[in-house]
Order: structure tokens, then C-alpha cells, then sequence
């Protein structure tokens, strides 16, 4: 029998680096779909960007994709670890609870970025995907991403997306 996919992930860290990150939340449960929730993500994220310095330089919440480039101090994994943790200890405040919670899954996948051209399929990736899983039809109506600022900043134009782009085709993530 195969190992899983996170079984056989073996990190790559580079200082500085750019990272494609993926993490899921256990069993797939849509948390994430409540905008309360969304808010608490990003306060959580925050925080430990003042703890492990990091710039988010696209995201999607949904099936958490982001692109981030590390500080000097710190690396991937203590970055996603204090994320999950603090998440998951924030939603436990917020409903007082008090016993075990698993909001996510074990690890989390990444990919360290290796070129332009790697940046952008990434960044395409993450934008496309509120489109590609049916929540939406174009990704400007997706209010959970970083798409509308890029378009801001001239790196789309309103209409990207409308189809999905032929090298996005095919392009899959594996399952954690």
C-alpha cells in the first residue's frame, strides 16, 4: 500500500524563500465560509506575521492557498504551525470551549517558488480557484481573495479568469 502524500513530503527551506502553501481544514469542513471566521484567519495571521515574520503576497480562503515570502528569521513550518495553533485557540476562545478541536488536517502541503514564470502560474492558481470549485463564475466576484487587488495594481485585467486559463488546466494540488 502507497504512503499518503503528507507521509512522504519532505520540506524544502529556503531562507527568504517564496512559498505556494496549501492547508485544509479537517475533513474538509467549510469553516471558512462564514465571513466571522474569515475575520478571526486573518487576525490570527497577524499576529503571527509579529511572531514569524512573513508578507502575504496572494491568498485565497477557501481551501487556504497563499503565496508567502518569509522573513530572515523564521521558515515554513513555524509559520503554518502558529497559524493552525493560534486559529484553532482563537475559535476555541471564541466559543469557550474547552476540550479537544481539530479544525485541520495534519501538515500542510508547500512548494517553494523557482522562477517568474512559477510565480505567476502559482498566483493564477490561487485566483482561479474560487471559479474552479464553482463558488463563483468570474474571480472578481470571489470577496475572499487577494484577485481585486492585483487587478488594482495592473496585473489583471477585469475579464481574467472568465475562462479558465489553458495552463491552469490540469494543474492539481495533491490531497493532504
Amino acid at each position: 500500500m502507497e504512503e499518503p502524500v503528507r507521509a512522504r513530503i519532505r520540506r524544502v527551506y529556503t531562507e527568504e524563500g517564496v512559498y505556494f502553501i496549501t492547508a485544509v481544514t479537517h475533513h474538509r469542513h467549510p469553516i471558512f465560509a462564514q465571513p466571522d471566521e474569515i475575520e478571526r484567519l486573518r487576525a490570527t495571521m497577524r499576529l503571527v506575521k509579529e511572531l514569524h515574520p512573513f508578507t502575504m503576497l496572494a491568498y485565497v480562503f477557501l481551501h487556504e492557498h497563499f503565496l508567502v515570502r518569509l522573513g530572515p528569521t523564521t521558515n515554513i513550518s513555524k509559520v503554518m504551525h502558529s497559524i493552525k495553533r493560534n486559529y484553532t485557540l482563537n475559535y476555541k476562545a471564541a466559543r469557550d470551549e474547552n476540550g479537544r478541536v481539530t479544525l485541520w488536517q495534519h501538515g500542510f502541503w508547500d512548494h517553494v517558488i523557482r522562477s517568474e514564470r512559477d510565480f505567476k502560474n502559482h498566483m493564477d492558481y490561487i485566483h482561479y480557484n474560487p471559479v474552479r470549485h464553482g463558488y463563483v463564475t468570474r474571480p472578481e466576484d470571489y470577496p475572499h481573495s487577494s484577485y481585486m487587488e492585483y487587478v488594482r495594481r495592473g496585473w489583471y485585467e477585469i475579464g481574467w479568469g472568465h475562462k479558465e486559463p489553458d495552463y491552469l488546466i490540469g494543474i492539481d494540488i495533491p490531497d493532504l
